[in-house]
């Protein structure tokens, strides 16, 4: 058996059971010694949880808390965690997989075969005498043993259950992390619910938890929305520590816990509530209907914490189908979530609330359109006339599409209409959701005063309600709408707060997209190998999602800054592999634009031509960003200056900017100019350029114009006029190749040998695979 493994800069010695970093000891109990030692010595598979449950405790009645506890104690000892999985990564719906690079060393700490050379290398420690009395050493007998009686568990499960640990064995939700501030002195969390039974009850772990939650909130208690809940305790892939980590998150409110049971003559539902000081309220009830054991024991809890209770007259049959379906959605299990819907009987078909839980379904898969049919047909009908609350959550759910379809007014007027439906004392979080969503149109339609009033009012009312994951997503907002107003540093402070909430409570999707909007603003402020870290986090966690269009937004985005950093070759087959993927309108040409600004860059400018006006062509001007088509232009025009070309007459003589437009349009202007030979409205849209962009103060767009100007002067002999340009420009210069090589050229102009080593230098530390020309490098000779 292996002696030792090497993996990053830790040694786990199964001799002398001891896990080292760098030299130094790493304690832990011996449980998690062995899930570590277990899971390596598994590493080509996937380890079931029940199979390494029976590994590290010896016996197979181990709770999913117990063994989520070790699993997450593991990750931490290795320096991973629930949200990078670098090391452990989770297998959905059936376990845990040890992925990261190991080396096996033998008794002389000779690899034996991975050939694989891990940084700062650690050699195992000397071997340890056997202990006295013969004991047997860890590793040898005892782990061969363990594994047989898992896999022998493993196999009887599999035999008498079916695949029924496919359905539930998802395993207990992590701990959630506490945001570090307090939205609000009490929320009520209640936790997923323990189920003592199998087969079709497993939906009911989630789905009475959010039953429960909706129960409580009826009577006027601020709960944690069910999704903040398990998105949080997901994220920390822990047990459930309701004394701890849970009490500092609930703040001075109630800890609810469930535990359901299936006995001879139906469901038994017991409930406690905690509060801060400890002291708990239990309540319980039985019914041969599940969901009627939880709504009266919800009653008679509420009763006891001096909140009443009543008695809802809904349709059990259609609630226990939506709650499976919500329980599904909750999990990220879409297809599930479908399928408990589409096979509902004829009578609930066409149920309102059914038919807006699929639009729900529909429209975090990404299929937006199908979603936006399923709410019209919620809105036309007569219980949507009937029921406030049911047509405003149908409107949120409307608008939330428009958005995601760039018909922003439109979703304005839904969340408008929503917000008046909904009254701010009974239901502030969905007065809350009303207004966060009507800040993001407006923030889209450029009304920046009011959506602003608005978020602020949203952030307000979901902090009111406890709905902390909803707080977190206005503050992203805030940051967006920061973006918009072309205040990218103001931006990056609210993103940068904002991933971290995001990370605590493992919101995937709302990670996904904070990571990729991070990468963007630090392209305009000039930071391309921030702009790659950011990136790269998206892309480590694109299979996690469910929206193909935000995945194909991912690859576009990171081919992006891959081009920005001269790694044209891995940009290029990004764009190859994804360009033609599905998009949202806003990343409409997006690929197309991408390919023909790398076709410039790698010296192809024929090419680049060719593909801006096939793209210009059949460009969609009701649906495609405009700040996009006005850098094609820009890009299509500077392409065919550069191949030789006459420009296109449609680009020529452009109509002078109006002084908000974009510095693209102004850009546009300069460079019509320049191509028709008229150097004095050159220079003047040149230098209106500069000044427009450092207006703005965006250093994306100053360099460009910076670039441009400077560029013309050199051209015309003028390089004390570049060179005034250039100082403006020069705190970005070691981060950005361009700007760099402005240096490089400017230097060499001036025949200031010098400065020209140092910015070449810089230059060619930046390069990649982009060529400074060759007349740059010689030294210039004046």
């Amino acid at each position: 058996m292996p002696d030792a493994y090497l993996f990053s800069e830790y040694l786990l010695d199964c001799r002398t059971r001891e896990l080292r970093y760098r030299g130094e000891v790493v304690a832990m109990p011996a449980r998690v010694f062995e899930c570590l030692q277990y899971l390596i010595e598994e590493r080509g598979r996937a380890v079931a949880r029940d199979e390494l449950a029976l590994a590290v405790f010896a016996r197979d009645n181990v709770s999913d808390a117990q063994l989520s506890q070790i699993v997450l104690r593991a990750r931490r000892a290795v320096g991973d965690d629930g949200q990078e999985q670098r090391m452990i990564r989770t297998v959905p719906r059936f376990g845990f997989r040890w992925v990261t690079d190991t080396e096996v060393l033998d008794a002389g700490g000779a690899p034996q075969v991975e050939d694989i050379e891990p940084a700062g290398t650690v050699l195992p420690a000397p071997a340890q005498p056997a202990p006295a009395g013969g004991g047997v050493r860890a590793g040898g007998g005892v782990r061969r043993q363990r594994r047989i009686l898992a896999a022998l568990a493993v196999l009887a499960l599999l035999l008498t259950a079916g695949a029924w640990w496919a359905v539930s064995g998802r395993g207990s939700p992590d701990v959630p992390a506490t945001t570090g501030e307090a939205d609000r002195d009490m929320v009520v969390i209640v936790l997923p619910t323990e189920v003592d039974a199998t087969g079709e009850a497993a939906w009911a772990r989630l789905g009475l938890m959010d039953f429960l939650g909706n129960r409580l909130r009826r009577a006027g208690l601020p709960v944690a929305s069910s999704e903040s809940v398990v998105a949080l305790l997901h994220g920390q892939d822990g047990s459930l520590d309701v004394d701890g980590l849970l009490r500092r998150a609930a703040g001075g409110g109630w800890i609810v816990t469930s535990r359901a049971v299936l006995g001879d003559q139906g469901w038994r539902v017991e409930l406690g509530a905690r509060d801060a000081d400890g002291m708990t309220r239990h309540a319980s009830a039985a019914h041969a209907d599940l969901l009627k054991a939880a709504d009266h024991a919800a009653g008679r809890l509420l009763a006891a914490l001096g909140q009443g209770g009543r008695d809802g007259g809904i349709d059990l049959s259609l609630a226990e189908r939506l709650q499976r379906a919500q329980a599904a959605l909750l999990g990220n299990e879409l297809d599930t979530a479908l399928r408990i819907l589409e096979n509902a009987p004829p009578a609930q078909r066409d149920d309102p609330e059914l038919v807006l839980r699929r639009a729900q379904v529909e429209h975090r898969a990404g299929r937006h359109a199908r979603a936006r049919e399923l709410v019209a047909t919620v809105l036309e009908s007569d219980r949507a006339g009937a029921e406030p609350e049911l047509r405003a959550r149908a409107l949120l759910l409307r608008g939330g599409v428009c958005i995601r379809l760039d018909c922003h007014a439109q979703g304005e007027r839904d969340y408008t209409r929503a917000a008046s439906l909904v009254d701010a004392d009974s239901r502030p979080a969905l007065l809350g959701e009303a207004l966060n969503g009507r800040g993001v149109t407006r923030s889209m339609l450029g009304d920046f005063d009011r959506a602003l009033e608005d978020l602020g009012r949203a952030r307000i009312l979901l902090a009111r309600s406890g709905d902390l994951l909803s707080v977190a997503r206005v503050d992203a907002n805030l940051g967006f709408l920061a973006r918009l107003r072309g205040r990218p540093s103001q931006a990056l402070e609210y993103m940068g707060r904002t991933v971290e909430s995001f990370r605590r409570y493992g919101a995937i999707h709302e990670l996904v997209a904070m990571y990729s909007a991070l990468a963007e603003t630090h392209l305009q402020l000039l930071q391309p190998e921030q702009a790659q870290r950011s990136i790269d986090r998206a892309w480590a966690i694109r299979d996690r999602i469910t929206d193909h269009t935000q995945a194909t937004g991912i690859a576009l985005g990171r081919a992006h800054v891959l081009m920005h950093r001269g790694r044209f070759e891995q940009a290029q087959a990004l764009l190859d592999a994804h360009g033609d993927g599905p998009v949202i309108p806003a990343d409409m040409h997006h690929a197309q634009a991408l390919q023909a600004e790398l076709a410039l860059r790698r010296g192809q400018p024929a090419r680049a031509v060719a593909i801006a006006d096939q793209t210009l062509a059949g460009w969609q001007h009701d649906l495609a960003r405009p700040e996009r088509l006005a850098r094609l232009r820009l890009l299509r025009l500077r392409a065919s200056l550069e191949a030789g070309e006459p420009p296109p007459s449609d680009l020529l003589a452009v109509a002078d900017p109006a002084p908000d437009d974009m510095v693209w349009q102004h850009l546009l202007v300069a460079l019509d100019a320049h191509a028709r030979g008229d150097d004095a409205s050159a220079g003047h849209a040149y230098r209106a350029a500069v000044v427009h962009a450092e207006r703005d103060g965006v250093p994306e767009e100053v360099a460009a114009a910076v670039l441009a100007h400077a560029a013309w002067a050199l051209e015309h002999d003028v390089p004390e006029e570049a060179a005034a340009m250039v100082g403006r420009i020069a705190p970005w210069a070691g981060e950005d190749f361009d700007l760099a090589l402005l240096q490089v050229r400017l230097f060499h102009a001036l025949g200031q040998a010098g400065s020209w080593e140092t910015a070449l230098g810089d230059a060619h530390g930046l390069a990649g695979e982009r060529r400074i020309p060759a007349d740059l490098l010689v030294p210039p000779t004046r």
